[in-house]
């Protein structure tokens, strides 16, 4: 590595981004790293080559798109093994590969447009050295400090449990305008996994490749769909709150268009309706999942009249609970003495920064073996009849928020 790592061209015609994508690349070539070896730090690489973090970046973008390295937050990069680079295609004739069949492919592909419908056959033609197994989600989620921690402890779930497998993951955050189609010519993988809610437009265009696909956290009827049961978990949190005398019960919500947000209400009000508890309109807080979201909820419920105030709060997940919970205690509000509150989704990032809260474990680790075991299936060459939901059991978690009023 010597000299050249300081004595980059740098302003020669080949870019600074270009040059330190060749020297990674020879590296990798020369084995210098391998599939267990994970390759430097973005900033060890920015204080070798004496450059900005985008410009690694970027080199490291183009070892990412070549299917040679992986990216997975909070892990770093690895190396995908030469075995797995699946960039290789036939030179001979067509040769059978192991793509589990679809349903309905045939009648599918008549449909397609003429450009999907010829990458759809080009890579049913690859002869398929990869093992890559890509994720889809939005670069929104992974750039909110409130949403992130969910996304990521996801992401990092499935990097295990399909390395296990013999799979490599290859995530990518894909903005809002973003063509799903070009990202699968990319990667060239095996299967595909969406995170949380994407527009139907990506779920249309991977459904052209014909490539086992399943979606997370979020139903969609074009694919098999594995999902926590949020209806279940916000009736059980309800009901709890119900059980302990609680009658003034304000809920803070996430984004009204989501689907998790809709199934936590539908818990929810079916409780409330179920134990003739009425849910006040100026009881519903509107939220967007984030901490300070929560924070203003509070402030909603703190300038309300005592006798008008409710008794406890159900946030529909942990960051608006915590946001909840920082400004009551700012107020000298104490939970659970004067109210009770309970959260949802276990989140575990506000450990060491505030007592624990009662709330819902979704079991990310059931999401993720049953999806992998899906994806695993449809490539051993098996595919389960149909699409379908699978409802993963949340699971209540008492941490002692919640207050017995009887």
């Amino acid at each position: 590595m010597g000299t050249e790592d300081t004595n980059l061209e740098r302003s020669g015609k080949t870019p600074v981004f270009r040059q330190i994508y060749l020297i990674l690349l020879r590296e990798i070539n020369d084995g210098i790293y391998n599939s267990e070896k994970k390759l430097p730090s973005e900033k060890e690489l920015c204080q070798r080559f004496g450059v900005e973090r985008n410009t690694v970046r970027k080199a490291l973008q183009i070892l990412v798109n070549e299917n040679r390295i992986t990216r997975v937050p909070g892990i770093g990069t690895k190396l995908l093994e030469e075995n797995r680079r699946g960039r290789e295609t036939e030179t001979g004739s067509e040769q059978r590969t192991d793509f589990a069949p679809q349903r309905g492919s045939q009648d599918y592909d008549s449909g397609l447009s003429g450009q999907n419908k010829n990458a759809s056959r080009k890579i049913s033609r690859i002869k398929q050295k990869n093992n890559i197994v890509l994720l889809i989600t939005q670069v929104d989620y992974l750039h909110s400090h409130d949403n992130e921690s969910f996304h990521y402890k996801l992401i990092h779930s499935f990097e295990k449990r399909l390395s296990r497998l013999g799979y490599n993951l290859l995530f990518k955050p894909i903005g809002q305008n973003g063509i799903v189609a070009e990202t699968i010519r990319s990667a060239i993988p095996r299967g595909i996994i969406f995170d949380s809610y994407n527009p139907d437009s990506y779920y249309r265009e991977a459904a052209g490749f014909g490539l086992p696909c399943v979606s997370v956290n979020h139903y969609t009827p074009l694919f098999t769909s594995i999902v926590s049961n949020n209806y279940e978990g916000a009736y059980r949190v309800t009901k709890e709150l119900a059980d302990a005398g609680h009658r003034r019960i304000a809920v803070i919500t996430g984004k009204s268009s989501h689907q998790t947000n809709v199934e936590r209400m539908n818990g929810v009000q079916t409780l409330c309706g179920s134990m003739g508890i009425n849910l006040k309109n100026e009881y519903i807080i509107s939220g967007d999942w984030t901490f300070g979201s929560g924070a203003e909820a509070a402030k909603k419920i703190l300038g309300m009249k005592a006798a008008q105030r409710p008794t406890a709060v159900f946030a529909f997940n942990d960051d608006l609970a915590y946001g909840c919970y920082s400004a009551l205690q700012a107020a000298g509000v104490s939970v659970p003495a004067d109210i009770s509150l309970a959260g949802f989704d276990k989140s575990d990032r506000y450990i060491g920064m505030f007592p624990p809260i009662s709330t819902v474990d979704v079991n990310i680790q059931a999401i993720v073996d049953y999806s992998c075991w899906y994806l695993s299936s449809s490539l051993s060459g098996w595919t389960p009849e149909g699409k379908v939901k699978i409802h993963i059991d949340a699971t209540f978690c008492d941490n002692g928020t919640i207050k017995n009023l009887n």
